[in-house]
C-alpha cells in the first residue's frame, strides 16, 4: 500500500485540511446544476417544449414520447448520481451506505413530484403520474450507477497498489 506523507509544518497540514474540505463539498455543484437543469427545462411552454424533443427526436430517429421519457431518465439519474456523490463525500465511511441510498431516492422521489406539480403551472404542460415513476427510477439507477463505479474504481485502485 501506498504510504501517505505526513505533514511536516502547521502550514502543509492547514493546506491539506483546507484541500480535504474542498474536496468534501465541491460535490454540491452537481446536484445543484441538475436541479436548475430539470426546473428550466420544466418552466418552457408546452410549444418549446414539445419542439425541442421533435429536434432531440428527430436527430436520433426515436418518436417524441420516447425522447420526452428518455430525457426525464438521463437528467433523474444524473441527479441521483451527483447527490450521492455528494452525500458520499459527507460520510467518511469507506463505501456508499444504505442511507445514503435511501436518502438519494427519497429526494429523488420528492423532485420528481415538486417537478410534475411544477409543470401542471405552465402554460401547455401536464403533470403525470408516470413521469414521477420514471424519475423515480431513474433517481434510483443514479444512485446504482454511482455505487456500480464507486466499487469498479476502488478495485482498480486496490489492483493498482498491489501491483507497485
Amino acid at each position: 500500500m501506498e504510504q501517505i506523507e505526513q505533514p511536516k509544518t502547521i502550514k502543509e497540514l492547514k493546506a491539506r485540511i483546507l484541500r480535504k474540505k474542498i474536496e468534501r463539498y465541491w460535490r454540491i455543484i452537481f446536484p445543484i446544476f441538475f436541479v436548475i437543469i430539470i426546473w428550466a427545462f420544466s418552466a418552457t411552454s408546452g410549444e418549446s417544449s414539445q419542439a425541442s424533443s421533435s429536434a432531440f427526436a428527430n436527430m436520433f430517429g426515436i418518436s417524441n414520447a420516447l425522447a420526452r421519457k428518455l430525457a426525464h431518465f438521463i437528467l433523474f439519474a444524473g441527479l441521483g448520481y451527483s447527490i450521492s456523490s455528494f452525500l458520499k463525500g459527507l460520510n467518511v465511511s469507506q463505501f456508499p451506505t444504505l442511507t445514503t441510498t435511501i436518502y438519494t431516492t427519497v429526494f429523488a422521489v420528492a423532485y420528481a413530484a415538486i417537478d410534475e406539480v411544477h409543470q401542471l403551472t405552465i402554460a401547455g404542460r401536464n403533470g403525470s403520474v408516470t413521469d414521477v415513476l420514471i424519475d423515480s427510477l431513474a433517481g434510483f439507477a443514479g444512485v446504482l450507477a454511482y455505487i456500480a463505479i464507486f466499487c469498479y474504481v476502488r478495485r482498480y485502485r486496490f489492483k493498482q497498489a498491489l501491483q507497485n
